[in-house]
């Protein structure tokens, strides 16, 4: 009889539980609220029923809060071993914010850990609440609770990285390893983990590893390693990605990032983990709630302060005409006031959900700032704001200074975690710095290379030949599919790729000497036609005095990578055309027209009398593709600068092609 009463007791509560959670769902809380205070005060020792009161309360007007915290707390108390209230008691303090909500939801996080590692999405949510190495420290003891449990491990790993452990990190990541199958996050945490403690042959083939079961990432660990510093493209690709193409997806994004294409290493990976490191130390978002939970007045008067803060700034723009312009120059302003609100929209839900500050996001693309200063509000034009006058530290007002391929770039920050930019210059460049990232291995040698591109002897192929001074050269092409084509050579040999025309991304590196050279830009690869009159590349190349005209690949081996030519020798000119028009005697006749234009500076282009050097001949051919070839000889050619273009005209159909044009020297 005593265990059918029991058996019934249990059952009207969970009906009576049920009857809660419909009543939740249709928005009826104050009809829960009775049912469940009812269930409270009949079973008083039960925690379920202390939980749904709990959420019941939690379900009403703010008011409700700190009740559902009491019922939430006790319900914890009577089962101890349940995760369940504490994550909610998370979540009341998340929803309460401030810094007491904040030590709510952390206390009740690292209660949760000691009863459970993997609880719904507790881990990612304790991103979200203030930690130091205290805080951490105790969140690790918490989570060994749990002995060799493959999640407790890696989130213990995950914390002695933040503490810089590295060693300790790793130890506990191969128990992982060799207790079964690892996944993809523990070979990350193991190279990150090698990286930290300054083995990078060891981080670079973890994560090789990591790369290689891209397809097996289920919790897309790849990308949350990398979305804060991918493009707006590479972003728009990942989320098209299938689970198949994710290999060479981040192959091509570390590939296109690489620094050094001449070493089997990948610099930038290095990078990006010492940079990681450097970010967790310094630009740590230490009040994540503080940050997104504003109030709306609080929202209010921060955007006053912005505009107040542009509006005394009165030195004429970049972009501006300087002068008596007042209209134009309010205008920018206003322009800049409008939209710096923009980026704080843009920018700080990155930050957060990065647990980084605006200098974090930064840092993370760009490394260290070339030059910075507080107190300033542009570091390049050295100008100030009335409200700097009063600054005191980094936490009042910051500017950073990088030097890029586009020109300066200057950047404010103020109260020591959100983008002020003072001008719509600033404005522009930290919309421009959180959409790009670079490597600071430095490459100062100017590389001095051409490229050709002919007609493949494969169908549907084009040849596409690179030619670079230096000891050694590598090319990469990266083509839609993100599959990279690779070539390299020493000696400044030529580099050669047959690929299917269309869009790529060209990184072209040279080392001479030790020093390194880089080449980084989109470039087209044409398709020839057999039907429509078409040019390959122009190549010229020294030769010997009566030496036989050279091939395709004698020419392009002749053509020296800095296009000078030593006066006195004569050059041989090769070029091929492609879809010449037959005739009924099923022969091609075409017009080429060869013109070398002087390149002359502004005072020659005024006073000098040098014309181009012009010669045209009549040729046939009996099939509708060409190999034209040529000999100047030396005495058609002074010393100097020229710009060579080769014309053709299809006698046959009177149609023209014009080749791009070629400048060389000649010494």
């Amino acid at each position: 009889m005593i265990a059918l009463a029991v058996a019934l007791a249990l059952v009207v509560q969970d009906t009576s539980i049920t009857r809660i959670e419909s009543l939740l769902a249709a928005g009826d809380v104050r009809q829960a609220l009775k049912l469940a205070t009812k269930l409270v005060e009949r079973r008083p020792s039960d925690p379920a029923a202390h939980l749904a009161l709990g959420r019941v309360h939690y379900a009403r007007p703010v008011i409700g809060r700190f009740s559902a915290l009491e019922e939430f707390r006790t319900a914890a108390r009577l089962a101890p071993a349940d995760p369940e209230p504490l994550y909610w008691q998370m979540k009341v303090g998340l929803y309460l914010h401030g810094d007491d909500g904040d030590r709510i939801a952390r206390e009740a996080l690292i209660a949760l850990f000691a009863v459970t590692p993997n609880y719904l999405d507790a881990w990612e949510r304790f991103r979200d609440v203030y930690r130091n190495p205290g805080i951490w420290r105790r969140a690790e003891r918490a989570l060994a609770r749990h002995g060799e449990q493959p999640a407790a491990l890696e989130h213990r790993a995950e914390l002695l990285i933040a503490l810089e452990e590295g060693a300790r990190a790793d130890s506990l990541l191969a128990i992982v390893s060799a207790r079964g199958n690892p996944g993809v996050t523990n070979y990350l945490l193991r190279s990150e983990a090698s990286f930290l403690r300054g083995d990078k042959a060891t981080g670079y083939a973890w994560h090789d590893s990591a790369l290689a079961h891209a397809e097996t990432d289920a919790s897309d660990a790849l990308w949350d390693e990398v979305w804060l510093i991918a493009s707006p493209d590479e972003i728009a690709r990942h989320d098209a990605t299938a689970p198949p193409e994710r290999w060479a997806f981040y192959e091509r994004f570390w590939g296109q990032r690489d620094p050094n294409l001449l070493t089997v290493e990948n610099e930038r990976l290095a990078e990006h983990y010492a940079r990681r490191r450097e970010v967790r130390r310094t630009y740590r978002l230490l009040h994540p709630q503080r940050l997104v939970y504003h109030s709306t007045l609080a929202r209010a008067l921060q955007a006053f302060d912005d505009r107040r803060e542009q509006g005394d700034f009165t030195i004429p723009q970049y972009r501006v005409i300087p002068g008596p312009s007042w209209e134009l120059r309010m205008i920018d302003q206003q322009l800049a006031a409008l939209n710096s609100q923009a980026l704080q929209d843009t920018a700080m839900p990155l930050a957060f959900r990065a647990g980084l500050t605006a200098q974090g996001l930064v840092f993370l693309r760009h490394g260290k700032p070339d030059a910075q200063a507080n107190c300033i509000a542009d570091i390049f034009r050295g100008h100030l704001l009335k409200s700097d006058q009063t600054c005191l530290s980094y936490r009042d007002a910051e500017s950073w200074l990088y030097w890029t391929a586009n020109g300066p770039m200057s950047i404010r920050f103020h109260r020591g975690e959100s983008f002020g930019p003072s001008s719509g210059e600033q404005l522009w460049n930290s919309f421009v710095l959180l959409r790009t990232d670079r490597s600071t291995v430095p490459a100062p040698l100017t590389v001095r290379a051409w490229t050709a591109m002919f007609m493949g002897a494969d169908l549907g192929l084009t040849d596409v030949y690179y030619k670079a001074s230096g000891d050694s050269a590598a090319v990469v092409l990266w083509n839609a599919d993100d599959s990279p084509l690779r070539v390299a050579g020493n000696g400044g040999g030529l580099l050669q790729l047959s690929v299917p025309p269309g869009p790529y991304d060209l990184g072209l590196d040279v080392d001479s000497a030790g020093v390194l050279g880089r080449i980084r830009e989109a470039v087209t690869v044409p398709m020839f036609s057999f039907v429509d009159l078409d040019l390959s590349s122009l190549v010229l190349a020294p030769i010997d005095h009566n030496a036989s005209l050279p091939d395709r690949e004698t020419a392009l081996r002749g053509m020296p990578a800095d296009l000078s030519f030593r006066a006195g020798f004569p050059l041989a000119a090769y070029l091929e055309v492609y879809g010449l028009g037959l005739d009924r005697g099923n022969r091609a006749r075409y017009q080429v027209r060869y013109t070398f234009a002087p390149l002359k500076s502004a005072f020659a282009r005024l006073f000098g009398s040098a014309r181009p050097v012009v010669l045209e001949f009549e040729r046939g051919s009996e099939f509708s593709i060409a190999r034209e070839r040529l000999v100047i000889e030396p005495d058609k050619l002074a010393a100097g600068r020229y710009r060579v273009t080769v014309a053709v005209t299809d006698l046959t159909r009177n149609v023209k092609s014009e080749s791009v044009a070629l400048d060389i020297t000649i010494r």
